[in-house]
């Protein structure tokens, strides 16, 4: 399994209506995605994808998975080489993250490889 970067939202809404903000907010097309026992959205080009759906994660130590109903997980597609791989995705993951942070609208978390908190955020409005 290759690594990943998640992005952890608190949204209080239906994951439909989620997923038309990240539309507007990152100007991308997902798609609804499904398997035998799940369904999700996604977003995927030559090299990176980002898939959007619920989650069943229990808190970790500080990382407080449960406060986040919503998961943003990026992985990079089609790139041999590790560390061009890991950049493409650090760089997605960033844009996406502080796209989010932008709007000032969601409390977000990033983690690495589910793992290791990378950076919280919080509006100053309580959301």
């Amino acid at each position: 399994m290759s690594r990943t970067l998640d992005i952890f939202v608190y949204f209080p809404q239906d994951i439909e209506h989620l997923i038309k903000q990240l539309e507007l907010i990152l100007a991308l097309k997902f798609e609804l995605v499904s398997d035998d026992t799940d369904n999700w959205y996604e977003f995927r080009n030559s090299t990176i994808t980002l898939t959007v759906g619920k989650h069943d994660f229990e808190n970790d130590r500080d990382i407080k998975f449960e406060e986040y109903p919503y998961n943003l997980s990026i992985r990079a597609l089609n790139i041999s080489n590790e560390l061009e791989r890991q950049k493409w995705c650090d760089d997605f993951a960033s844009y996406v993250f502080q796209k989010l942070k932008a709007t000032e609208s969601y409390r977000l978390m990033l983690v690495d490889n589910l793992q290791v908190k990378l950076e919280e955020f919080a509006p100053l409005v309580k959301v």
